[in-house]
């Protein structure tokens, strides 16, 4: 039996420049690209770029396959979630959605710091691969409080999430991520407050830690 993950690491120098773009785009086109098509178009680029990015790493063929078999259906999930659907349907959708999604993007951290940590060098695009985790990790709590919010009408002061787009909750999850707190949406919910929490942990210690490690690591070298 083939192991999913085997210990050989990519030696391409540059392949996170395109997964960090794709990402900082959601953002900076977001508030540009409203109604269904923009949105599916950010979400497609972002899933395009990381099956790009994880297609460098030394996967089991099969491995590969079936996590680019998820991001298929991710976004197959994501069109027919914005369709006209009402009642239970509408909500057993955007579940899936957010359920499949933080899979997907779960796996995706989880291959990319794997990679981070079995690099023999520390370059300038291991860094990118760790701010990218990083906001990668913000999306994730996104979903994560879209489905704290679906279950919980009254898990936040306002609404977060809606069909038609997760604005709202990227907005909280990064403000809380980056422990910005405006105050403008606050969690009610013990479940919404544990969430937020652990996010506001997360935020602090990552860059703290791994981030800063990367950097002195990478002036360590170039200094020698």
């Amino acid at each position: 039996m083939k192991p999913l993950l085997k210990s050989k690491v990519s030696s391409n120098n540059n392949k996170y420049t395109q997964l960090l773009i794709a990402l900082i785009a959601n953002f900076v086109l977001a508030p540009f690209l409203r109604g269904n098509r923009g949105e599916l178009a950010l979400s497609l680029i972002s899933l395009y770029a990381i099956i790009i990015i994880v297609k460098t790493f030394s996967l089991n063929p099969k491995f590969f396959r079936l996590y680019s078999g998820i991001a298929l259906l991710t976004f197959l999930l994501e069109i027919v979630g914005r369709m006209e659907l009402y009642g239970s349907w509408r909500l057993a959708f955007l579940l899936l959605i957010q359920v499949v999604y933080i899979f997907y993007l779960g796996m995706a951290i989880y291959l990319i710091l794997r990679d981070i940590l079995l690099s023999q060098e520390i370059t300038i695009d291991t860094i990118r691969g760790g701010i990218c985790v990083y906001l990668l990790i913000g999306f994730v709590w996104a979903l994560l409080y879209g489905i704290t919010a679906s279950l919980d009408s009254n898990a936040f002061s306002q609404p977060i999430v809606e069909i038609e787009s997760y604005g709202r909750a990227v907005y909280f999850s990064f403000t809380t991520l980056t422990t910005l707190g405006y105050g403008d949406i606050i969690p009610v919910s013990p479940l919404a407050k544990m969430l937020t929490n652990l996010e506001a942990i997360i935020g602090q210690l990552y860059p703290a830690i791994l981030i800063a490690i990367l950097v002195g690591s990478y002036i360590s070298q170039r200094s020698k």
